[in-house]
C-alpha cells in the first residue's frame, strides 16, 4: 500500500516506501535504509505521543522486544521511543498474516497447521526465555514467512521481573485471544497466559472459528472466564492439545517442551477432518471426597476492556452460565412469577416412553472419574464422568455430575434465600468442609422448586449428548440429622430421577449406603462410589445394583482393597484426592 496523503516521508533515517498497517495507536510502514535494507517502522500516533502513559509502554515494548531474539520472532534494528513522534524499526519480514490468510485462503490444514504451531511454539520459547511474556497473541500479530511464522507486536507484554503495565482504568488485550487470569489478575500473568492464547490461535488457525466470541467483547470475556471451548471441527489430536492450552487454571496447561512433543504429533499432510464431540476443559477449583464434586465459584466480572481504542463500562455478572446447548433454561426456569413450580419440577407425562430410551453404563469397564478437569480418557476406557459444566467426552458412556443438594461454594445468591436451610436463629446452615449451603429440602413445596432449578441442568447434560446424570450430595442428610431426613432426600431425588428418565437419561445413586435398598423405588440405575472398600460398602452398592458399581478410590490402600474384592466385577479406578487433570501436579489415575 502506498503512503497516503499527510503520512511522514522518513523517520529515523529510514525512508518510508508505503503502508503496511494501521491500528488504534499507530502506523507501521514500509522502510529502507541507505543500504537498501528493508524494515518495517512503527509509528506512534500524534496523540499518544503526548500520552506520558503510552509513552511508557510504548517504551516498554522497545525494551521486550529488544530482549527477545529468535527465528520465529522479528528482531528490533532500531528505535527512539523519546521522539516528539516515537517509533520503532524491526526486521521487515514478507507475508501475509495469519489473519488475512485464513479470512481469505481458509483454515489451515496439514503440514501447513503443523508448522505454524511448532513454530509459535518455538517463538514463545525465545521470548520466556527472555524473561517477557508476550500477551498479545493472536492471529494478527502472526506474519506468515516462507520459512515459519514470526509472532510480532509487544505491545502489551511485559518482563516477568517488572511490573505489568495496566492502563488506567482498562485492561488491555483481545478478548477472543484473551486468557482468564488477563481479566481477573492482569499484573500477575506468567507465560502459561500465552499458552492459553496459542490454544485459542490454533484452534482459529486450523477451523476459522474463535473457540470463544460473542456480540461483544464483553460477553466474549466472560465466555474466557466462565465457559468451555467450542472446539467444533477440532480435529484430533489438536483437539486434545488445545483442550489442555484452554484449561482455565495457568498451572494445569502443558508447558512448551511438552507442548513441542505433542505437537510433532500433528500430521503433515491433510486428511479427512471427521466431526468429533467438542471436549471441553472442566470448571476449575475442584475436588474429591467423600461425597464430593466438581464445581466453579462464579464471581463479578467488573473489568474495563480496551481493544483497538474500545472501552466498555464495567458490568457485574450474577446469573449462573448456560451452556449453548442449553441456553434456553435460563437462571431461575422452571418456575412462574409467583414462585410455584413449573410442569418440569415433577416427571414428564412422556417418562414412561422414553424409559425404553435409558441405558445404564456398561459393566465391569475401565472408567474415569473427571469431575475435577476434563482432559482426553486412556485407552481402553469406557465411561467417564464429568461436572456438568464440561462436555461429554467423545466416544465413550458419559456421566454428568451435578451438585444437587447443596449450592455451589459461593453461588448462595443464585437460590431464592427461602430455599437455603437455615438453624433457628435464621442463618445459612453450611457443610462446613466444603463451604457451600444446605438447600431445604424439608417440604414437598421447596423441593420441587428446587427440581426445577436442577433439572435445567440435568435438561443441559442431555442436550449436550450426555448418557447419564450423578446427583451429587444424595447424603448431605446425613452430616445434618437435626435438620434433614432421608425421606426428604429420597423424594428430591425422584423428582430429578424421573425428569433424567424422560430426557433418556440414566440415574446414578452417589454413595449414601443407608439408600441402597430402595434405589429402584426411587428411579435410580447405577451407582457412584468414592471410597466404598475403605468404607467396607462395596458388598452392598454391588448387591443392591446387580454389579453395576463405578467405583473410586483415593489411596494405594483402598485401591489394593478395591481390587482384589471387587476386581473381577465392579469398574474401579483410583484417582487423586483432588481429581486433577491429566499433566497436573499430583495428577493419579490407576486402574486393577
Amino acid at each position: 500500500m502506498s503512503l497516503s496523503p499527510g503520512d511522514p516521508q522518513s523517520m529515523g533515517g529510514y525512508t518510508l516506501v508505503g503502508r503496511l498497517g494501521s491500528g488504534g495507536m499507530g502506523i507501521v510502514y514500509l522502510g529502507r535504509s541507505d543500504s537498501g535494507r528493508q524494515v518495517a517502522v512503527k509509528v506512534v500516533h500524534p496523540p499518544y505521543a503526548q500520552d506520558e502513559e503510552f509513552r511508557t509502554r510504548f517504551r516498554q515494548e522497545v525494551t521486550a522486544a529488544r530482549r527477545v531474539s529468535g527465528a520465529f520472532t522479528a528482531p528490533v534494528v532500531d528505535a527512539d521511543p523519546d521522539a516528539a513522534q516515537p517509533w520503532m524499526a524491526t526486521l521487515y519480514v514478507p507475508g501475509r498474516t495469519l489473519s488475512d490468510i485464513v479470512a481469505e485462503d481458509g483454515p489451515l490444514r496439514g503440514r501447513a497447521l503443523r508448522v505454524l504451531a511448532l513454530g509459535l511454539v518455538e517463538a514463545l520459547r525465545d521470548i520466556h526465555r527472555a524473561g517477557v511474556v508476550h500477551r498479545d497473541l493472536k492471529p494478527s500479530n502472526v506474519l506468515m514467512a516462507e520459512d515459519g511464522p514470526r509472532v510480532i507486536d509487544f505491545g502489551i507484554s511485559h518482563a516477568v521481573d517488572n511490573e505489568a503495565l495496566t492502563m488506567t482504568g482498562r485492561l488491555i488485550g483481545t478478548p477472543p485471544f484473551m486468557s482468564p487470569e488477563q481479566f481477573t489478575a492482569p499484573r500477575e500473568v506468567t507465560g502459561a497466559s500465552d499458552v492459553f492464547s496459542l490454544g485459542s490461535l490454533l484452534v482459529y488457525a486450523a477451523t476459522g472459528n474463535r473457540p470463544f466470541d460473542g456480540s461483544s467483547p464483553y460477553l466474549t470475556g466472560y465466555r474466557v472466564m466462565y465457559e468451555a471451548p467450542a472446539l467444533d471441527g477440532v480435529a484430533e489430536p489438536l483437539r486434545g492439545i488445545a483442550e489442555r492450552c484452554l484449561d482455565k487454571d495457568p498451572a494445569a496447561r502443558p508447558g512448551l517442551d511438552e507442548l513441542r512433543r505433542t505437537l510433532r504429533t500433528l500430521p503433515d499432510s491433510e486428511g479427512p477432518t471427521e466431526p468429533v464431540e467438542p471436549v471441553e476443559p472442566a470448571a476449575q477449583g475442584a475436588r474429591a471426597g467423600h461425597g464430593r464434586r466438581g464445581r466453579r465459584v462464579l464471581v463479578g466480572l467488573a473489568a474495563a476492556l480496551a481493544v483497538t481504542g474500545l472501552s466498555i463500562a464495567a458490568v457485574k455478572v450474577t446469573s449462573r452460565p448456560q451452556s449453548s446447548a442449553s441456553a434456553s433454561h435460563a437462571p431461575g426456569a422452571g418456575t412462574s412469577p409467583s414462585g410455584s413450580p413449573s410442569p418440569s419440577a415433577s416427571a414428564s407425562p412422556s417418562a414412561s416412553a422414553s424409559a425404553a430410551a435409558v441405558v445404564p453404563p456398561p459393566k465391569h469397564v475401565r472408567w474415569d472419574y473427571q469431575i475435577g478437569g476434563a482432559y482426553t480418557p486412556q485407552a481402553g476406557v469406557k465411561v467417564v464422568s464429568r461436572s456438568h459444566e464440561s462436555a461429554p467426552a467423545p466416544g465413550v458412556y458419559s456421566i454428568c455430575n451435578i451438585n444437587a443438594f447443596q449450592a455451589q461454594q459461593g453461588a448462595e445468591g443464585d437460590w431464592d434465600a427461602d430455599l437455603l436451610l437455615r438453624d433457628a436463629g435464621g442463618e445459612v446452615v453450611y457443610d462446613t468442609d466444603w463451604d457451600e449451603a444446605v438447600l431445604d429440602i424439608r417440604t414437598d413445596a421447596k423441593r420441587r422448586r428446587i427440581a426445577a432449578e436442577l433439572n435445567t441442568w440435568i435438561d443441559g447434560c442431555a442436550a449436550r449428548g450426555y448418557r447419564a446424570v450423578e446427583p451429587d450430595n444424595y447424603d448431605t442428610f446425613t452430616r445434618f440429622p437435626s435438620y434433614l431426613e432421608a425421606g426428604q432426600a429420597e423424594a428430591l431425588m425422584k423428582l430429578l430421577a424421573a425428569h433424567a428418565h424422560a430426557e433418556g437419561l440414566a440415574v446414578a445413586q452417589k454413595n449414601t449406603v443407608e439408600l441402597v435398598a430402595d434405589r429402584a423405588a426411587v428411579g435410580l440405575d447405577f451407582a457412584v462410589v468414592e471410597e466404598c472398600a475403605d468404607y467396607d460398602e462395596c458388598g452392598a452398592f454391588a448387591e443392591a445394583f446387580d454389579d453395576n458399581v463405578l467405583v473410586v478410590e483415593y489411596t494405594a490402600k483402598g485401591l489394593s482393597q478395591a481390587c482384589s474384592g471387587w476386581g473381577d466385577t465392579l469398574s474401579v479406578v483410583r484417582r487423586d484426592e483432588e481429581v486433577v487433570p491429566e499433566g497436573s501436579d499430583g495428577y493419579v489415575h490407576q486402574t486393577c
